[in-house]
């Protein structure tokens, strides 16, 4: 007769402890590679709300002109103010062809290494700030094909790399290098001979090596008394270049921004108030301040807005037609990631990391920019919900999420 096996309860007790030992090790290894929760915290902020226009430049400004032709030497950079009487250029009437390019060249050197010596109360970051942006603003025009704006921008870059040295090294300014640059420059001209002509001011002013044509139609007295009409005739002609023309005097320091845009663009913008401006394609990029001095609208949905200055940097660039940045507000709060905003009853909450925990914080947005969220730092809740505060951690990228809930 068979016998029947028992079983083995030693063996049963055994595979129970093995099979136990692999979940515990299998557990281990999924919270070792479990990824951890991701924390967002709670900093002020700032943000502008910007508008871009496409305007004109008016200004009182002289042709300055020279009937003998020849090689043209500039005394003095675009920018610089001169006194009355001061001679700015010097026509040669022979020399090589390439002395033209030497010493505009030389020229362009001095002018910016003496853009370079205005540092007082300027830091190293400051300035590095500045060459991070102008350095990016040139890859984007590259980019888009706009190699003219380009080369502006390039020497400010030149003039701010410079301006960090002189702060790195501590000295005050180049003056050296520019007496060695001002004594090529004027053997070059000597090399010439005697100058066939002069040209000289007979006022004080800022003074341009460039003209366009419109120096006698965009003036003062034409943005302060300007009309729909008479900005689309102005910006319609064909410009009037003198043939011997090298340069002009600009008399007055004051100067107008003109453009026209939509009137939905324009809104938010109050005559007599007054702006932070940048101008994205021009050699200067700090801000300056404009009063909007005048604000029109007309029945097919236009404005045309007028914006005045007396600020003139030696660096700004007086081309006339510019696109200009104006902020319309300045937001302060706090900055969150809009993806973490939840909507419940009609109220926007995000959840933050408190002790181990979920929790629900009330925010009210006030303003929305590149995946971010801007809200109030004053906010309080009407529903008395807990709002969010400085230096909360916002959990990130967690959608099961509850009032609550255990975060390990």
């Amino acid at each position: 007769m068979e016998q029947r096996t028992k079983p083995s309860y030693k063996k049963i007790i055994i595979a129970l402890l093995c099979i136990l030992a692999v979940v515990y090790v299998v557990y281990h290894i999924a919270q070792s590679l479990r990824r951890d929760v991701e924390l967002f915290a709670v900093r002020p902020d700032t943000a502008e709300d910007v508008q871009t226009f496409t305007g004109y430049l008016f200004r009182d400004e002289t042709v300055l002109t020279c009937n003998a032709s020849g090689i043209v030497n500039y005394r003095y950079s675009n920018g610089e103010k001169v006194s009355s009487g001061s001679i700015v250029a010097d026509v040669y009437a022979f020399g090589k062809e390439d002395t033209t390019e030497q010493i505009a060249n030389l020229q362009n050197q001095i002018s910016v290494l003496k853009r370079s010596t205005s540092i007082s109360g300027t830091t190293v970051d400051q300035v590095q700030k500045q060459i991070d942006t102008l350095s990016a603003r040139i890859s984007e025009l590259n980019a888009s094909g706009n190699l003219s704006a380009a080369s502006t921008l390039a020497n400010e870059l030149l003039a701010a790399m410079a301006k960090k040295d002189l702060l790195a090294s501590g000295r005050s300014g180049y003056e050296n290098e520019i007496a060695a640059l001002e004594a090529q420059k004027n053997a070059l001209a000597a090399s010439l001979g005697a100058p066939n002509a002069s040209v000289s001011v007979s006022s004080s002013g800022y003074f341009y090596s460039g003209t366009d044509g419109y120096e006698g139609a965009f003036t003062l007295a034409a943005a302060q008394t300007i009309t729909f009409e008479s900005f689309d005739r102005l910006t319609s002609m064909s410009p009037s270049i003198a043939s011997n023309a090298i340069g002009t005097l600009m008399t007055d320091f004051h100067w107008y921004y003109v453009c026209k845009t939509s009137a939905a663009d324009a809104e938010g913008f109050t005559a007599g108030d007054t702006y932070d401006c940048r101008f994205p394609d021009n050699s200067y990029t700090e801000t300056i301040r404009m009063e909007l001095v005048s604000k029109q609208t007309d029945e097919r949905g236009y404005a045309l807005l007028t914006f005045s200055s007396s600020s003139l940097p030696s660096s700004f660039d007086m081309t006339r037609c510019q696109r200009m940045e104006a902020v319309r507000t300045t937001y302060s709060g706090y900055r969150i990631p809009a993806d973490e905003v939840r909507v419940i009853d009609g109220a926007t909450f995000v959840y933050i990391f408190d002790e181990g925990s979920a929790r629900l914080r009330e925010v009210d947005i006030i303003w929305e920019e590149n995946g971010y969220y801007l809200v109030s730092d004053s906010y309080e809740s009407p529903s008395e919900n807990p709002v969010l505060a400085l230096n909360d951690l916002i959990i990130v990228g967690e959608k099961d999420l509850y009032d609550g809930k255990i975060i390990h």
